[in-house]
């Protein structure tokens, strides 16, 4: 150790001498060049022969070889989903961004001959396509009670298009909300406040601050829509 404090003693620090950390007039003409002392050749070569000056302390190699022979730490790998949050009545709920095929403004529904239940309101034209639509609140057995406006922002109803292999449906809810990543660690238990229609289908609940988004399971779902057919 003395060793290695005699020989950076015996280096000339001209950076603190003429260089920019001195307070001398009388400054290094590299300067001009270099514009600072750590851009000069100088000053780097006299930084490496330090460090290099300087002996390994005892094991030091050792150590380092048991640090990267060593496995690495197992790290625990959290696979995200991505779902759209929307609101039916004083519900928010959500669905899986796959199974979303679109979301457009409400149309109008015809209503299907013999049909003559709440939960299908017929077929609608979305472009150019006919589409069989639902209520999601008669469907979930939602209070389709709307939240009273804060004045903040404005509620526009949406139609949102879901998908399963062939199958389109047009689901009508009071306002899309957002969408959000969530992984599998985020999902807490459904409370048994939820009505006996609405858990059949919640699988989950993911909490957003003080919002409570019910998950649903969009395989029951689409067997609900189908189920209503017959």
């Amino acid at each position: 150790m003395q060793e290695s404090a005699n020989f950076i003693a015996a280096i000339d620090d001209c950076w603190n001498q003429i260089g920019v950390w001195s307070n001398t007039e009388n400054r290094c003409p590299k300067l001009q060049e270099v514009v600072h002392c750590r851009n000069c050749p100088v000053f780097a070569a006299s930084a490496r022969k330090i460090f290099e000056s300087r002996s390994l302390p005892p094991n030091y190699l050792e150590e380092w070889c048991r640090h990267y022979a060593a496995p690495p730490p197992l790290r625990r790998t959290l696979e995200h989903s991505s779902v759209l949050v929307f609101r039916v009545g004083h519900e928010a709920l959500a669905l899986p961004i796959g199974v979303i095929d679109e979301i457009c403004q409400p149309e109008m529904a015809h209503r299907i001959p013999h049909y003559n239940t709440n939960i299908l309101r017929g077929i609608v034209n979305i472009h150019g396509q006919l589409r069989l639509c639902f209520s999601m609140s008669e469907l979930l057995g939602i209070d389709d009670a709307k939240p009273e406006a804060d004045g903040k922002h404005r509620v526009f109803p949406r139609m949102m298009v879901i998908r399963r292999n062939e199958s389109r449906f047009a689901l009508l809810v009071d306002e899309v909300l957002s969408s959000r990543r969530y992984s599998h660690e985020d999902i807490l238990p459904v409370p048994t406040s939820l009505s006996r229609a609405l858990v059949k289908f919640v699988r989950g609940i993911l909490q957003e601050g003080e919002q409570s988004i019910g998950l649903l399971n969009e395989t029951l779902l689409f067997q609900a829509l189908e189920k209503s057919l017959k």
